[in-house]
């Protein structure tokens, strides 16, 4: 994906996958009172994508941009969590009685939790926004 935004007195080229786009103009524009789309070039779903977010949020690039990079997120978040409990299932037995856990996969866990507080942090910082 390409992208041409005003922000401020300047222009600015975002180049690169969709997400890395947004979460770049979202870091340019912070703080910002002026932020413009001039043009883009896109796939399908990326333009489909993008025109819709525009739609919901009355124009403003900004709030569409942290919109799409929430949406981003919000799916690693999602995925993170699958796959931390989908590991303890199947780290899970048992040993007379006793509920034990593999402490190889463990370590996969504390991993992917360390993963999930990190895209909690973004999360948040995007509220702020």
């Amino acid at each position: 994906m390409e992208l041409w935004a005003k922000i401020g007195n300047s222009k600015k080229k975002f180049q690169g996958s969709f997400r890395s786009v947004m979460e770049s103009l979202v870091k340019e524009a912070k703080g910002k009172k002026t932020v413009q789309l001039l043009s883009f070039h896109a796939g399908q779903k990326e333009r489909r994508r993008l025109k819709r977010e525009l739609r919901a949020n009355d124009k403003d690039l900004y709030k569409t941009a942290v919109a799409i990079t929430r949406w981003f997120y919000l799916i690693d978040l999602r995925k993170t969590r699958r796959r931390i409990k989908e590991l303890k299932r199947k780290a899970r037995y048992l040993s007379k009685g006793e509920v034990m856990y593999c402490p190889k996969i463990m370590d996969k866990v504390k991993e992917l939790e360390g993963q999930l507080e990190d895209i909690k942090g973004k999360l948040e910082e995007l509220k702020v926004s």
